[in-house]
Parts: structure tokens; sequence; C-alpha cells
């Protein structure tokens, strides 16, 4: 089970205690990411994610940071998304308040000295090319710029090197102020934790003043064109596999349908038995990579098909996909397939959630984005609740196939694609 409450200042915290283990992790999430950002600072949330590691008041520079956590053997990092951005630490249990001690202090007291904001463009630069040099990573990039077209939520989470280059300190530092106050953070511990914590959480992150709570607005997305010839996107490139990534219109965070369309996902192509690794690998050879999945943000989500391919293979791949589509939207999965999704789910939800970073993701991001949090039995018990004739309603509404879209990294011509 786990605790939640609200320190003096509005920061929220989650507890979540784990037997058995000898670790703890801290994680600090902000609801702000990419599609809350100003077009002439996109990008900054995950610039502002970067610098928070550059030195603090107490911890003059990179070095003396990183060095006092590296003596720990911990595990530590950050990370930006469209509707977040999260902190943390992993550490041996008996580190757990050095962890802390380091969070807070970087969180509420960076010096974002102007020379390290200048050269930390670089890297951030480096860290864009390395996604745009490597086409299983920027698929979605382009897939989503696709989908999304012509609003923040098509936008690349790193923005662009022009953008990176363009940013003033007093711009960065104005967006900072704005979202990291303590009453849009959620903090979330999780594993061997001790039973002074509140007291420890008290003394690192209670004292913090909180200003009023930041706007939440952020502006509704929006599909691009519909037309045919506008729902594919091809980024030509010499490479010796072909990145495929097709993609339906679908749900928000919240929504009821996510639990049915996690078991139409287990049975459609999230394993190695599923029907889509069966038929395009097994049978025909046609991939080495193929699967489904769903993606989610506040106020919509899409369902997705993801290969990597040879480039001659594409039309025959498109036409298993369409295929097996059909068969899920037109006969009920069977009694044997929903058993074993439902088993599926269950352990791998049961081997992830067994470390104890994962644990405070989940709980993290259940506060962040939705109505109440869930535990993980939580929505197990939902998931074995799900039926073969949920999941078929579930398909014809989103297997539509005059909304598809197509994206494509590769030496390919646009015009040789069947869809």
């Amino acid at each position: 089970m786990f605790t939640s409450y609200t320190l003096k200042n509005n920061a929220r915290v989650i507890l979540i205690p784990q037997e058995d283990t000898h670790s703890a992790t801290t994680l600090v999430m902000y609801p702000v990411g990419s599609r809350y950002e100003p077009e002439k600072l996109a990008g900054v949330s995950h610039y502002i994610e970067h610098l928070m590691f550059k030195g603090t008041k107490k911890r003059k520079n990179t070095l003396i940071l990183t060095r006092e956590i590296d003596r720990l053997g911990a595990e530590y990092n950050a990370f930006t998304g469209k509707e977040y951005t999260g902190y943390y630490i992993k550490s041996d249990a008996q580190y757990l308040e050095t962890s802390l001690d380091i969070l807070s202090d970087m969180l509420f007291s960076s010096l974002f000295d102007p020379k390290e904001m200048e050269r930390e463009k670089g890297p951030v630069i480096e860290e864009i090319r390395m996604y745009n040099d490597n086409p299983l990573m920027n698929i979605e990039n382009v897939f989503e710029d696709l989908l999304y077209a012509g609003c923040p939520l098509g936008r690349d989470i790193a923005g662009t090197e022009t953008h990176v280059k363009s940013y003033r300190r007093e711009d960065v530092l104005a967006y900072k102020e704005k979202y990291y106050v303590p009453r849009n953070m959620t903090v979330v511990i999780a594993g061997n934790i001790p039973g002074n914590i509140t007291t420890l959480i008290d003394a690192y992150f209670a004292k913090e003043q909180s200003a009023r709570r930041p706007s939440a607005a952020f502006r509704h997305f929006q599909y691009g064109p519909g037309e045919k010839i506008q729902r594919i996107r091809l980024q030509k490139k010499q490479t010796d596999q072909t990145q495929l990534m097709i993609g339906f219109p679908g749900f928000a965070h919240a929504a009821k349908e996510n639990d049915t369309l996690f078991v139409l996902n287990a049975i459609f192509g999230a394993s190695m038995s599923s029907r889509l690794f069966i038929q395009i690998r097994e049978r025909r050879g046609l991939a080495y990579m193929i699967r489904s999945g769903s993606e989610a943000f506040h106020d919509t989500g899409y369902q997705y098909i993801r290969a990597g391919l040879e480039s001659k293979n594409i039309n025959k791949a498109l036409s298993v996909i369409a295929q097996e589509i059909k068969k899920m939207v037109e006969r009920p999965v069977t009694d044997r397939e929903l058993r074993d999704a439902k088993t599926h789910i269950r352990g791998s939800v049961t081997l992830s959630l067994e470390d104890s970073s994962a644990q405070a993701n989940w709980y993290a991001r259940r506060a962040l984005f939705y109505p109440m949090v869930e535990t993980p039995e939580d929505v197990l018990k939902k998931i074995d609740r799900v039926t073969k004739e949920q999941i078929q309603a579930l398909a014809k509404r989103i297997f539509r196939m005059h909304e598809m879209r197509i994206a494509i990294i590769g030496d390919v011509k646009k015009e040789t694609i069947t869809f």
C-alpha cells in the first residue's frame, strides 16, 4: 500500500514502502513538459532538466554534485516528456537522506550560471543530433509531428538546434520559476523507507515557500490534415533498415478505454506470441522488430504499430497489418487469447514493479495524470474484467483506416507506398 499527504507548502508526497529490498528511490515530478512551452522556447523544459546538474549554492559545480552521488554507487538521472519532467536518485536505502538532500538542493538552489548555460547548449544540440541520426529513436518524433501537425504535441521535446541556440537566460529562468514551485511538485519515495521519513521530507522539501499555483493551461491538441496524401510522412535517409510507424487517434490518460486497450495490445502486438509478431516475423520473416502499443496525454492519445524492416517489404507488411486489423474488427478474440493476455499482463506488471524505481514511476504518473491514484492491483482487477466483446467493440472504434497515419524513415520513395 501507499501513503499520500501534502506538505505545508502544498507539495504532494507519496510513500510506497517495499519489503525485502535494500534500495530506495526518490523521484520528483513536475507536470510540465514541451507542450507547455511557447514556440520561441521550444525545448526549454528539456534544457532546464540539463541545467539542474550544473551546480548549486551548496555544491558549486557539476563535478562536486555528481561525485557525491557517484561515490554512493547510485543510479540518477532526469527525463522530460511532453507533459512532465522528472528527477530521481536510486540508492542503497542507507543513503536515502543524502538523496533527499541532493535532489532538493538541485531543484531549489541550482545556480544557472550564465557560462554553464551557454556551454550546456552544446551537449543539448548533440543530443538532438543523436536522436535525429538514429531512426529507431527518431521515428516517434516523425510520427507525432505528422499526427499532431500544427500544435505543440507535434514538436520534438528537445526543440531544434535553432531554438536551443536562441535561449536567453532571463526567459529560461522566468519559465523555470513559473513551474518549479512546491505546489507543482510531487515527491515520491519507494523502497526500503525508514520510520523517520516524514521528518526527513519536512527537512528537505517543506521549507521552500510556494507561490501561487502555475496555470495548468496548455494548448488543446489538434490533428494534422486528414486527406490521404497528407497522412503519410517520409524522412528520406540512407539506412540498411527502414523504420515504419503507423497509428490511429486514441485515448487520454484517464480514459476508461485504456484497460481494454491494454488487453487488446497484449493479443495484437505486445509479445512474441502476439498476432502481429507471429504473422509479420515468424510466418513471413518480414521484420525483426514488430510491436503494437499506445501513448496517452491529458486530452488525447494514439494507438501505434512499429516495425523495422527492408524497404522492399513495407507494402507487404502494411498489407499483413491491415489483414490482422480486419480480423480484430470482424471477429472476437478467442477465449484462450483473452485468458493468456490477462495472465501475461499480470505477470509482466508484477515483474516490472519489483524495482523501487518502477514503483516510484508508476505512482508519480498516476498522481500527475489520473483523478485518483490507483495501485497496480486496482488496475489489474479492472483488466481481469475486460471481455471479448469489449475488445472487438474497441477495435472497431480505434482501427479506422481512413484515419491511419504512416511515418517512415529510410531510403524509400513516397509514391511507392500503398495503403
